[in-house]
């Protein structure tokens, strides 16, 4: 297989490091992916974010993320756009990027396209006669896929969200999720049989000590993202104060990027809102457990997966499991805000319950999000598909 020629079409950069778990997830399969055939990338990139380096790519090129708000024209432009597919996909339309196939095709010449996440879908047609592969992170229906227009917006959405995955993705040769979960909603939405791809996820240089922390809880997340905010809030709201009156000494630490919408939060008692930390191992070893429950979206759940690789035990609910379901108390499952800041107390409250913890999650996710693995899984899949 090293020299199949892959072509990877994604919303935005793969890279190790990015601010978000996609990015990181695709950084670190394109980091397997590259040492194994020749890995070009088509993506979509908005003003100030980073590019492909030709260096690391065997032919790389962007287009402009069009979605930004820019001005009345581009309201109507969106509104136009939004008559026969989901509001996000009509964001990630782009004049420029069927030229830039067209170029792909000539130029690199790919065996194959790996296309990443729902929004890209659309692009499916512009690939016809290519093997192509969609993998979908969030079965069907992205977490940050919320109109902001109100609950009749968001209904008719949802109705074109279920469209729109009938009309594009049976066109991809192979179709794949990245949880079980999400690849049983999918096959039942589209009547086809839906592989799964675990995530991949570097592992880290230094590993936590859960144990040696003080007793201080972290949710981490980008609130752009609804489901972030949501959880934040009712983190704050619902299960901190539980937590708090059996633990008195007990912080909750929010971080992550575009943290404005969730400042308020930080007026409550033993809560901090740190915002983008630049250092996140620092951050995690001064921590005792990721409180991570969510209420909505699908998907893999990256920053759980990476708290458990790093050494850090998690307490969730069975959504926020999705994907990394570790053995407990590496990954403590509880749905009720009671039952959530039960588990958590146990973690703060024992520092050996919470070393114990992260050494059992630790071995877990190392096991499972190999990059060498999920690579080699992937590669797997193309031969078959090639023949």
């Amino acid at each position: 297989m090293t020299a199949v020629r892959i072509l990877l079409l994604t919303p935005f950069l793969p890279a190790q490091g990015a601010s978000h778990g996609g990015g990181n997830y695709l950084g670190a399969l394109a980091d397997g992916l590259r040492r194994r055939c020749e890995l070009g990338v088509l993506h979509l990139s908005s003003p100030g974010e980073p590019r492909a380096a030709g260096s690391e790519w065997a032919w790389s090129a962007s287009a402009p993320y069009e979605g930004a708000p820019s001005g009345a024209s581009h309201r109507l432009k969106m509104l136009w756009r939004w008559r026969d597919r989901p509001l996000l996909a009509a964001k990630h339309q782009s004049g420029q990027l069927p030229l830039l196939v067209r170029r792909a095709l000539d130029e690199f010449r790919p065996d194959v396209a790996l296309v990443e996440m729902a929004q890209m879908a659309q692009f499916l047609p512009l690939l016809d006669g290519l093997p192509t592969v969609l993998t979908d992170h969030e079965a069907g229906r992205p977490a940050n896929a919320g109109t902001g227009l109100g609950a009749a917006a968001d209904r008719r959405d949802e109705r074109l969200w279920r469209g729109y995955v009938q009309r594009y993705y049976p066109q991809a040769n192979l179709v794949q999720a990245v949880t079980e979960e999400d690849a049983a909603a999918l096959r039942s939405a589209i009547g086809r049989d839906v592989a799964v791809r675990p995530a991949v996820l570097p592992t880290p240089q230094a590993l936590c000590r859960p144990g040696d922390a003080p007793p201080q809880a972290l949710f981490l997340g980008d609130y752009r993202h609804e489901p972030n905010r949501v959880a934040a809030r009712r983190i704050v709201e619902e299960i901190w104060p539980r937590v708090r009156s059996r633990c008195p000494d007990a912080r909750l630490v929010l971080a992550g990027l575009n943290a404005a919408p969730v400042e308020p939060l930080g007026d409550q008692p033993g809560v901090e809102v740190a915002g983008y930390v630049e250092d996140l191992y620092a951050l995690l070893s001064q921590t005792r457990l990721l409180l991570a429950p969510q209420w909505s979206g699908g998907g893999f759940r990256v920053k759980n997966a990476q708290s458990l690789l790093h050494g850090l035990p998690v307490v969730t609910n069975a959504l926020g499991a999705r994907g990394s379901r570790a053995p407990a108390p590496a990954c403590a499952v509880a749905e009720s805000p009671e039952a959530l800041a039960a588990a958590a107390c146990e973690l703060l409250e024992s520092a050996e319950t919470a070393r114990a913890a992260g050494e059992l999650g630790q071995r877990w996710a190392a096991e499972r999000f190999s990059i060498e693995a999920v690579a080699d899984l992937q590669l797997a899949r193309l031969q078959r598909l090639l023949g």
